[in-house]
């Protein structure tokens, strides 16, 4: 982040971090090439409903790791925007002895991308992110993952190539250890987690990406407060660009509209609740 680059499908390098006190989905576990054929199974962790204070909680994504049977996922016609979050955390000894497998599910394509990144954290947090995503996508639809054929928009974004597939949309990040993927069946979905880091020089990416009103509010806050509060209003812009498919093109727009947390019928945004040390948000823009 530090040269301002949001991208399409996030992470960025930092240290490790934790995962902790969040709500686990138990299965009966299956190893990755059962997990192929795996529809999704029960359940997406609470979260979205209003708080007596008028806010909206935090949603909870459903930690997983390969051979764990997929939880459920909403399922078309969905009567609310809120997506599906899965959540993965690569320093589980099961996602690493799963590394191999889910290498061999990824495209000439794929490879050849994860490894242009220069630190091999960054080239693991590539290969899980796509390789899980294939897994989901492959469990909810009923296809090999391996199979999948992947397109990307005018700014990057990727997105399922037809192949006579249902309107899918998903959207992934990663940071730190985590690997954050959100799904939706009918509306484009961005999502950004970031790790917190101490030596980050956050006021000079505040005051050029942050609409006036967000920097405002920042600056009312006690100092010591400022730089997890920005992290935050980070995550909604990126969550809420990456949902629009636009990038760093649509910033302009997206600083003179309401700030996030303003939700409107075309475009909703949430926090989504992870362990100390890492923020994240997810956004739904208008239905495609």
């Amino acid at each position: 982040m530090g040269v301002v680059e949001i991208g399409m499908e996030g992470g960025h390098p930092a240290q490790a971090g934790c995962v902790e006190d969040l709500t686990v989905i138990h299965a009966e576990g299956a190893s990755v090439s059962a997990a192929r054929r795996h529809r999704i199974g029960d359940g997406q962790g609470s979260g979205g409903a209003a708080d007596p204070g008028g806010g909206i909680e935090p949603l909870r994504p459903a930690i997983w790791w390969p051979g764990l049977a997929l939880p459920r996922a909403p399922q078309a016609p969905v009567p609310s925007p809120q997506p599906w979050l899965l959540l993965v955390d690569r320093r589980d000894p099961r996602v690493q002895a799963a590394s191999a497998e889910l290498e061999a599910l990824l495209h000439a394509e794929e490879r050849a991308r994860r490894d242009r990144f220069r630190l091999a954290a960054d080239r693991h947090r590539a290969l899980l992110g796509r390789g899980v995503l294939r897994l989901a996508l492959g469990a909810w639809l009923g296809r090999d993952p391996a199979s999948l054929a992947f397109q990307l928009g005018p700014h990057g974004k990727p997105a399922l190539a037809s192949q006579g597939l249902e309107p899918l949309q998903f959207n992934l990040a990663h940071s730190g250890d985590l690997i954050l993927l959100a799904f939706h069946t009918t509306r484009p979905v961005g999502v950004d987690v970031e790790q917190h880091r101490p030596d980050l020089d956050w006021e000079p990416l505040a005051r050029r990406v942050l609409p006036p009103g967000e920097r405002q509010t920042l600056e009312r806050l006690p100092p010591e407060r400022r730089p997890d509060a920005f992290l935050a209003a980070w995550c909604r812009l990126e969550a809420r660009l990456k949902a629009r498919g636009e990038g760093f093109a649509g910033l302009e727009r997206l600083q003179a509209e309401a700030p996030a947390g303003q939700d409107s019928a075309a475009e909703r945004t949430w926090e989504v609740a992870l362990s100390a040390g890492y923020v994240a948000a997810v956004a739904v823009a208008a239905a495609v």
